[in-house]
């Protein structure tokens, strides 16, 4: 098992909530490896995001990897692309719509062609993630507003709470024998 985070409002609860948890370990068999273990920590990395009670903001170091990437010369590395950043699209306003001239690349049987529409998607993304905001955490007891959007290419959503964004999400829609769908890899 890996990767277990145990997030408490205060250190007294943590220590609650810690016993809680290693009970449950021990009675279900499993151990723990000490020099994994990390507790009582501030802000922590996972899955190239970094947690705080502040919110969740990305990782410069992995930030820095995409800036940092040269114009795709071909489909494969287009995916690659869009692959690294999708992660972060909660990140990006409009990602998808951003990224429609790099989706269009990547559909079946299209000739690669690096256009000047390509390249401008390609930075913007980039730059875009240079600024990314630090998504707050969800406070359960106040109201949440969920803002909506939808246009030919794609669908999308913005959930908030106090004017402080929580999650920004949108799809893009694939049109098929006249159906509008999200792809299966999105659902």
């Amino acid at each position: 098992m890996d990767d277990v985070i145990i997030t408490s409002p205060s250190f007294k609860d943590h220590l609650d909530h810690l016993t809680q948890v290693f009970t449950l370990l021990r009675d279900a068999g499993l151990t723990l490896n000490k020099e994994k273990c990390h507790f009582a920590r501030d802000k922590l990395k996972y899955l190239g995001l970094i947690i705080s009670k502040e919110g969740i903001e990305t990782d410069n170091k992995k930030i820095r990897a995409i800036t940092e990437m040269k114009p795709p010369k071909n489909n494969r590395e287009v995916s690659k692309f869009l692959g690294m950043t999708g992660w972060y699209q909660k990140f990006i306003p409009r990602y998808a719509d951003i990224c429609e001239p790099l989706y269009q690349l990547k559909k079946k049987g299209a000739k690669f062609n690096w256009s000047g529409e390509a390249q401008d998607s390609f930075d913007q993304i980039k730059r875009t993630l240079t600024e990314a905001p630090i998504l707050q955490l969800p406070n359960f007891s106040e109201q949440f507003n969920l803002f909506t959007d939808a246009s030919g290419v794609g669908i999308g959503a913005v959930l908030q709470q106090n004017q402080n964004l929580l999650l920004s999400r949108l799809e893009p829609l694939i049109k098929q024998n006249g159906i509008i769908r999200l792809p299966k890899e999105n659902v």
